[in-house]
């Protein structure tokens, strides 16, 4: 799949990609008062997001998991996104309210819509007042980019979409960036194994879910840090079958698409979030 999906995806598209991170949207991550690990986390997703500006971003490209659609793909178009998420999980505790505003580089994500839609597959355009931005997209973005000095554009992933179409909206984003002359960090947001701890606990309680959840992420951190990208993708049925990887993980089709992260990654931490498995990684230009 790897070599077929990325034929001509890198063509005139390198000096447009300012590197790339998979990292979790758990709300835990903005906790006061978190967990080691929780707080390791946060530390290396602020990290990244400085390699990323440092790398000249000009504009964060995200795909999260929580936004999730069941028709075609949608690609948020409103120029300015303010609100206050309430977490439907989490709103009980201190990080579940989440303040947010985004700036959308219009430009870039109508050019994006336009390139998903020469591929044949279906862009919708998202644009109206109180549109509700996902947790993902809050934590992802307030982590990488706390100053707010980036805008972002952001698109849905399709519950039913497969990982080839998946690709295609990583590959339709780099050749709009090269259209539109834009510098972009490519962001997906994904948890690694989703076994969510069925009881309230406090943070010093969090473990991964189960031992064979761990011993799958730890299998595929390392893979990804060996620059086994393909191998990673061969497995993903598996893991998620047997570790309920989010979204099947699905998520790293899309960092594939770009034809940037055929290489070795680095992890630069890995832990629970009440029960999941969460990791930052990280793919310098």
């Amino acid at each position: 799949m790897t070599d077929t999906m990325n034929e001509g995806a890198t063509t005139g598209t390198h000096g447009h990609f300012a590197g790339a991170v998979l990292m979790p949207g758990m709300p835990q991550l903005l906790a006061a008062d978190p967990a080691p690990v929780w707080a390791e986390l946060t530390a290396e997703s602020k990290h990244v997001g400085t390699l990323l500006r440092d790398a000249g971003a000009e504009t964060l490209v995200v795909l999260s998991t929580q936004w999730f659609t069941v028709l075609g793909h949608q690609v948020q178009l409103d120029p300015r996104l303010r609100g206050v998420r309430v977490d439907e999980n989490w709103y009980d505790f201190d990080y579940g309210t989440m303040p947010y505003d985004l700036r959308t580089d219009v430009e870039l994500a109508e050019q994006w819509a336009k390139e998903i839609e020469r591929t044949g597959l279906e862009a919708r355009r998202t644009h109206y007042e109180h549109f509700p931005i996902d947790t993902g997209m809050i934590v992802a973005t307030g982590l990488l980019d706390p100053a707010d000095t980036l805008p972002v554009v952001q698109v849905s992933c399709n519950l039913y979409a497969g990982v080839e179409a998946i690709s295609t909206l990583g590959r339709a984003v780099m050749d709009a960036a090269s259209a539109v002359g834009r510098r972009v960090a490519v962001v997906a947001v994904s948890g690694l194994s989703s076994g969510l701890i069925q009881q309230w606990i406090t943070p010093g309680e969090d473990h991964v879910e189960s031992a064979r959840n761990e011993e799958w992420d730890r299998r595929v951190l390392g893979l990804l840090a060996e620059g086994r990208f393909g191998e990673v993708m061969e497995l993903r049925e598996q893991y998620a079958r047997e570790a309920q990887a989010d979204s099947q993980l699905r998520a790293l089709a899309f960092l594939e698409g770009t034809g940037q992260v055929n290489r070795p990654a680095d992890v630069r931490a890995y832990g629970p979030l009440w029960g999941t498995g969460g990791a930052v990684v990280h793919w310098a230009p």
